[in-house]
């Protein structure tokens, strides 16, 4: 490879790689290794880490605290797991993963039958599971597509974003409510869930 005024001249033998820097073959490359990192760090917070916190608040809290709401405007743990449940089914589930969903958003709020815990995970966890079998089919250029909600976003990367977003927003009203009415539950959650959900980097061996 020569120089010429501080640029690199390459040469007409150039390799494959040389060529694709020429063609912008390489920022290709680069976009699609982002996505795949992007696609990766959204599919494990959505899907593991924050439904496993919680899976943990649930399991802390009564049948009777799952339904406690400090005013009759204010949102219980109960009604934000099922507008979660549905708002996932919704954007992700349906727009993205192309799985039938009708969708009552008042619903979400309005109910007050009290369901039982175990109805309310069934549900939940039916939609994580649906939410895992999306990202998992989904290319990581999938990401640089129109967003299917083009009054909300340009491209599929800026929905993902806006759903984990709003998971970890409404996953820490559900945990600060369970720590309230359980003391000392959910001690370090947030560590444990994203160590064993994979979302950090794992440690290398003695450090």
């Amino acid at each position: 490879m020569a120089w010429r005024q501080g640029h690199a001249v390459l040469p007409e033998t150039a390799d494959s790689t040389a060529k694709d820097v020429q063609s912008g073959g390489l920022e290709a490359d680069n976009s699609r290794g982002m996505n795949d990192i992007a696609l990766a760090a959204l599919r494990t917070r959505i899907t593991r880490v924050y439904p496993e916190q919680i899976r943990a608040s649930l399991g802390a809290l009564s049948e009777e605290q799952v339904w406690w709401r400090p005013n009759e405007k204010a949102n219980s743990v109960g009604n934000l797991v099922l507008h979660l449940t549905g708002s996932l089914n919704h954007y992700l589930n349906r727009n993205l993963g192309h799985i039938p969903y009708d969708r009552d958003r008042a619903a979400e709020f309005a109910e007050r039958r009290e369901i039982p815990k175990a109805e309310l995970l069934a549900h939940f966890d039916d939609m994580v599971a649906n939410a895992t079998r999306t990202l998992d089919a989904m290319p990581p250029e999938t990401l640089d597509a129109p967003s299917p909600e083009p009054a909300m976003a340009a491209v599929i990367l800026e929905d993902l974003l806006n759903i984990a977003t709003h998971v970890a927003t409404h996953t820490g009203q559900i945990v600060w409510i369970t720590k309230m009415l359980q003391e000392g539950a959910l001690d370090e959650v947030w560590m444990k869930t994203h160590r064993d959900g994979g979302a950090w980097k794992k440690r290398e061996p003695g450090k």
